[in-house]
């Protein structure tokens, strides 16, 4: 990535970041929500459209509470591939975005069959 498309990056994401938190948001869920929306544009914009679809379009934020955002996926398996292929880079946006917040996806509960 170049450096003009990184600090246009580092921008975009502070501009959206300043003005979601100019409201004084106590509500994790969704300070979580809010987190996760501009995140997710990066990722989109960074990875393209296939790949954003195809891992991260479904995922659902938790709650962000003690610098640490939960993001849930769909699967196990989605879980684990995100946590191996994209950790860094998501890891990388969130410094960006001058956050000392810590990313975990995690995988829904599995239900006991009845």
């Amino acid at each position: 990535m170049n450096h003009f498309v990184e600090d246009e990056l580092k921008l975009n994401i502070q501009k959206k970041l300043k003005s979601t938190f100019k409201k004084t948001i106590d509500n994790p869920v969704i300070k979580a929500q809010l987190t996760w929306d501009i995140l997710s544009d990066q990722l989109q914009a960074i990875l393209g459209p296939e790949v954003h679809n195809q891992w991260f379009k479904n995922i659902t934020p938790v709650v962000l509470k003690n610098n640490i955002l939960l993001l849930q996926t769909e699967t196990q398996f989605a879980s684990r591939w995100i946590n191996t292929h994209y950790q860094q880079l998501v890891d990388a946006l969130i410094t960006i975005q001058d956050r000392k917040y810590t990313c975990f996806f995690i995988a829904p509960k599995k239900r006991k069959n009845s």
